[in-house]
């Protein structure tokens, strides 16, 4: 053989060689890239986890959303890797959380595998809630005069809180309360009607008949309570309802 054609037949078995090279380069560039790319499209993105709990928040407050609401969600950790989720993940309000004003919410995947993940969030709003106009001192039974509708950030009332003056109007404070002292439950109780000493009309009614007669209460109570009382004349002691006259509507 000619060293003429053995060269070029060298040349060629380089050229096939450096050629192969380059194939399985780029065919393993190509086979990383693919594997990058399904690994990258198997993690569930963060960003449709905060947005799922956002349309969530949204969804929840409905019409009490307003431009001065104000959301915010708890930042997730960089670096959680959740399998996509082969849906849109489903949302709802946390066990133990009462409200979102300052709550979690539970984002849940079933597929392909199940997961969980409980996101913080915090909403803030106006509301317009009930509070006190005057200093009231304990015990003092509530008129239109001592509230009002103010508007107030959803933050301050994690204790509830009214929204209607007429339903604490008649209502008695059980601690003595400062001007601007939003209401809630925890600080109102029935107005007392009766007091433990105080001479009461005793009523009976039975069918066709109204028989009324003195008595004496035996403890305080509010309208629509049982309190116990003694009768004036037999000296017994029955209970009875207390009702909105005043007079105690016997059990017999």
């Amino acid at each position: 053989m000619s060293a003429a054609l053995l060269g070029r037949q060298r040349f060629r078995l380089q050229g096939l060689r450096a050629w192969l090279g380059i194939g399985l380069l780029l065919c393993s560039a190509s086979l990383s890239a693919q594997i990058a790319g399904t690994e990258t499209a198997a993690i569930e993105p963060l960003e449709r986890i905060m947005t799922t709990v956002r349309t969530f928040v949204l969804a929840s407050l409905g019409d009490a959303a307003t431009t001065a609401t104000r959301i915010d969600i708890g930042q997730l950790d960089s670096r959680l890797r959740l399998a996509r989720c082969a849906h849109l993940p489903t949302a709802q309000l946390a066990p133990g959380s009462r409200s979102l004003d300052n709550g979690t919410v539970n984002i849940r995947c079933t597929a392909p595998v199940t997961w969980s993940i409980f996101v913080p969030v915090r909403v803030e709003r106006e509301v317009a809630a009930v509070v006190v106009t005057r200093p009231l001192s304990r015990q003092q039974v509530i008129t239109a005069a001592d509230v009002r509708l103010e508007a107030t950030s959803s933050a301050q009332l994690a204790n509830g809180y009214f929204d209607t003056p007429e339903n604490v109007i008649g209502l008695q404070t059980k601690r003595a309360l400062l001007p601007g002292q939003v209401l809630n439950d925890a600080l109102l109780t029935p107005a007392k009607v009766v007091k433990r000493g105080q001479q009461v009309t005793l009523i009976v009614v039975t069918p066709g008949v109204t028989v009324q007669m003195k008595g004496e209460a035996l403890e305080d109570g509010a309208v629509g309570q049982r309190i116990r009382v003694r009768n004036s004349t037999s000296k017994q002691i029955i209970e009875g309802e207390i009702e909105a006259s005043g007079m105690v509507r016997l059990q017999l």
